[in-house]
């Protein structure tokens, strides 16, 4: 669980988003950074009991959080920190761009979920070319009634294609998933499941259901023809 004064902590850093301000209160910022970290640990744990290849990365806790400070060299909002904390557990970490499990960490906007958000034209190709060759075996995963019951907002990503003309395929439900530019599950939790003693036990639970849409899209990826 989280505990409370860190989601307080994240509210106030929205309201008051200052080198100032935030100075003036290094020690709360420091607290709920071990919270976050603690907790990220207990999830890892977790985790890695239902995932392997989690386990075998060996991942380091306080890596899989993002950076408080924000990137401000192309960005016109020049408010120096980030109210929020991904945290993203990824077993080719740390090299992006392939699917791995996330949770976004925000007072009122909390999220949960796994896969690919957006990824490099080389993995999207290899992606594409697998949903093309195994439309069954994904369609099975996103639509298991345990999936759906789940998440059932579906699969998401950055953006999607109005036209998809790269594969002979004329299968209709095929198409629209080829359209698509990332394949990931995200679903709104309450701040209230955070801060709860089941925390990590729920959000395990999304991660059990998201696992076999993760490995698929990884399973594209590695392939080498």
């Amino acid at each position: 669980m989280i505990k409370q004064t860190s989601l307080n902590f994240l509210k106030e850093l929205k309201k008051n988003n200052s080198r100032e301000w935030f100075e003036q209160n290094k020690l709360i910022y420091q607290a709920y950074k071990d919270d976050i970290i603690f907790f990220t640990e207990n999830l890892l744990l977790e985790l890695a009991k239902l995932d392997l290849s989690i386990a075998n990365t060996n991942l380091v806790p306080k890596k899989c959080l993002t950076r408080v400070n924000r990137d401000l060299r192309f960005s016109k909002d020049k408010t120096p920190y980030k109210n929020y904390v991904l945290v993203v557990f990824n077993k080719n970490a740390p090299h992006g761009n392939t699917a791995g499990y996330f949770i976004h960490i925000e007072p009122g906007n909390c999220m949960v979920g796994g896969g690919i958000w957006q990824t490099t034209p080389e993995f999207l190709k290899k992606i594409r070319k697998e949903i093309s060759y195994s439309y069954e075996e994904i369609n099975g995963i996103i639509s298991s009634k345990q999936f759906q019951d789940i998440f059932p907002s579906g699969i998401q990503g950055q953006s999607k294609l109005k036209k998809f003309t790269d594969f002979s395929e004329e299968r209709e439900p095929v198409i629209e998933l080829l359209k698509m530019k990332g394949f990931c599950t995200k679903e709104l939790i309450s701040d209230n499941v955070l801060t709860s003693p089941e925390a990590v036990k729920i959000i395990s639970n999304y991660f059990k259901t998201t696992k076999p849409l993760i490995e698929y899209l990884n399973k594209a990826i590695e392939f080498e023809e």
